[in-house]
């Protein structure tokens, strides 16, 4: 007998691979075929759209927060009854035929609504919230069941109207392998040519928001050693160039995505700009982490993580440095990493999994 589909609807913005990693996590369940539709497929290419435009301009999160898209947002805009988006996922759902649909972003959870209020499709909508807080944004009468990652952004959207039923409260799906014994971890850090001694994370990913806090680390000299990520290769090399004339302090560069856990996995403390994968790996792995973001946007997420003493917030520059020496040298590190550990522990994408493989519309 054919296995029932599953279409997930992820875009270019997704956080760790993760449509790749929960449609593993479903197939190994065994009841569904999984297929990942992105933005590429269902996207606007040739004439885009207001709000396709809008995604080239920065992160999807800002879009759906900013006052310039509430004209999309609200379907204000003069378009065809059924544009190009609206008609390639009416295809996708004429070739899949799938039990639900499952939105792991802002825009994919967008275009999904849009389809749906036209075309008046039956096939029910399930989002994934990335989020620690409520967006400001987001809610319809079109999305059949959210899933959130605590019980405080649940009580937020049944107070917005939603049926308490249609919120399942399942966490994230972010997984690494936990930390192994000090012997090992010491072991891990040779082969990965660290030294023994206290190792920090510094997540920069593409952007500019942490290189000048970099300088900073490297001018504390051997406090720490530094595993470094940054996607962009042009900011990377400069980074490389200020690393290379402080040779006292060990730096080691993380070249490509798939390798920031086995680093991660090593290191005492992490240091990030705001990125949920990465700080709900630490809280995973018992690690603190310094969430370093001047991005109005992530100040919900943030204070909340603080408010509940998961994490600590850099709002400049020079914070870091005296936040790090905290965490380094207090018992402050052991007791934020329980508390993360604590958060997750019931936590897990395999639970993740078997909700979405055992979830029947009606």
């Amino acid at each position: 007998m054919k296995k029932p589909i599953i279409v997930i609807m992820t875009s270019k913005d997704e956080s760790d691979g993760i449509s790749k990693k929960l449609a593993e996590a479903l197939e190994r369940v065994g009841t569904h075929n999984v297929a990942i539709v992105s933005d590429d497929k269902y996207g606007v290419v040739a004439k885009r759209s207001a709000l396709d435009r809008l995604m080239d301009n920065g992160s999807e999160y800002q879009y759906l927060l900013e006052r310039k898209d509430k004209g999309v947002i609200m379907d204000r805009l003069r378009v065809r009854k059924y544009s190009k988006r609206v008609n390639r996922i009416k295809n996708m759902l004429k070739r899949f035929r799938p039990q639900y649909i499952l939105c792991l972003t802002p825009y994919a959870h967008h275009c999904a609504v849009e389809a749906k209020r036209k075309l008046k499709f039956d096939t029910q909508i399930i989002y994934m919230l990335q989020t620690f807080t409520m967006p400001k944004r987001g809610l319809d009468d079109i999305t059949n069941v959210y899933i959130v990652e605590n019980a405080d952004v649940k009580a937020e959207l049944v107070r917005a109207g939603i049926r308490s039923k249609d919120v399942m409260t399942r966490g994230l799906p972010y997984e690494i392998q936990g930390r192994a014994g000090e012997e090992s971890i010491a072991d891990a850090k040779q082969e990965l040519g660290l030294p023994r001694a206290k190792t920090v994370f510094v997540n920069i990913r593409d952007g500019q928001e942490l290189s000048k806090a970099f300088d900073l680390l490297l001018d504390q000299g051997g406090i720490a050693s530094l595993v470094v990520y940054c996607e962009n290769a042009k900011l990377r090399q400069a980074l490389g160039s200020a690393a290379a004339q402080v040779p006292d302090v060990t730096v080691v560069f993380v070249q490509t995505a798939e390798k920031i856990d086995e680093y991660l996995s090593v290191c005492d403390l992490a240091i990030t700009s705001y990125d949920t994968a990465i700080i709900y790996k630490c809280f995973r792995l018992g690690i603190p982490s310094i969430v370093y973001s001047r991005d109005e946007h992530a100040a919900n997420d943030i204070n909340y993580l603080v408010s509940h003493d998961l994490c600590l917030r850099a709002r400049e520059d020079i914070e870091i440095v005296a936040l790090e020496y905290k965490l380094l040298q207090t018992e402050l590190a052991e007791s934020i990493g329980r508390n993360g550990q604590k958060w997750v522990e019931l936590n897990t994408l395999d639970n993740i999994a078997n909700f979405l493989a055992s979830y029947i519309a009606v």
